[in-house]
């Protein structure tokens, strides 16, 4: 078994993914940037599984903070085989006139550039022992937009590009990278955002009927990691099929 690094674990889908690897036999790093206190249950969680874990304080808009995590999980577990780039943020809907310069900044430094940075570090350490594997936790809205939501759009579409670069880069090294492209999961910042048009969204704009599941994402973001060997630079889409077009209307 092997030894992941998850940025953003200490809840939603980084819980999620951590919690999997976990019941499959493998070592956890989540991340956390405030909760110190939800990362350290779930690595009593984990631990409590017979599976070593720890929690790791890290700022997506900080190099250097990314640098002391990664040299951290370095000390502590020597090899990393996987990392779920999953991170990120989404700022209040406003419009292009509404939008200002610090919240594209903020956008971009953490969801572009941070996860960027975060492969930068994996990758390093992954060369050393031989390869692994990679996934981005991405967005529909890397291959779509929503109304007042263009900043978040630009960032989740590069994520999408940085994707392809990378496995093509990487996969020399023996280092496959891959993405997954979420729809709407149910996750407090789901609940936060969007929770109040759950209904709405279900009736209106999602083939399945309902929102997505963490363990769904949780049960990808695995396969990706571990058992997709051949698969180098896609982007999987998890959406309940909002991006093949809208809900049908019987006639």
């Amino acid at each position: 078994m092997g030894n992941i690094f998850i940025t953003g674990g200490s809840r939603g889908m980084g819980k999620a993914v951590a919690i999997k690897f976990a019941q499959q036999g493998h070592n956890v790093a989540i991340t956390y940037e405030k909760n110190r206190a939800a990362a350290e249950n779930l690595v009593s969680q984990i631990k409590a599984m017979g599976k070593d874990a720890i929690a790791l304080a890290l700022k997506m808009d900080d190099p250097k903070s990314i640098d002391a995590a990664f040299a951290a999980f370095e000390q502590h577990f020597g090899k990393l085989d996987y990392l779920f780039n999953n991170a990120g943020i989404f700022l209040a809907s406003k419009s292009l006139s509404d939008q200002t310069w610090e919240d594209w900044e903020k956008l971009l430094r953490v969801n572009v550039i941070g996860q960027w940075y975060c492969t930068k570090a994996a990758v390093r350490i992954m060369e050393k022992n031989g390869g692994g594997s990679i996934v981005y936790n991405s967005s529909v809205s890397g291959s779509t937009a929503f109304p007042n939501a263009a900043d978040y759009a630009a960032s989740k579409h590069a994520v999408v590009g940085m994707v392809k670069g990378h496995a093509i880069e990487c996969a020399p090294k023996k280092i496959r990278v891959n993405g997954i492209c979420t729809g709407f999961i149910r996750t407090d910042m789901f609940d936060e955002y969007f929770g109040a048009a759950e209904d709405f969204l279900a009736n209106t704009k999602i083939p399945a009927r309902r929102v997505g599941t963490v363990e769904e994402v949780a049960s990808l973001a695995y396969w990706l990691l571990v058992e997709g060997t051949y698969c180098y630079g896609t982007n999987i889409v998890l959406d309940g099929g909002i991006t093949i077009g809208p809900i049908a209307v019987p006639a």
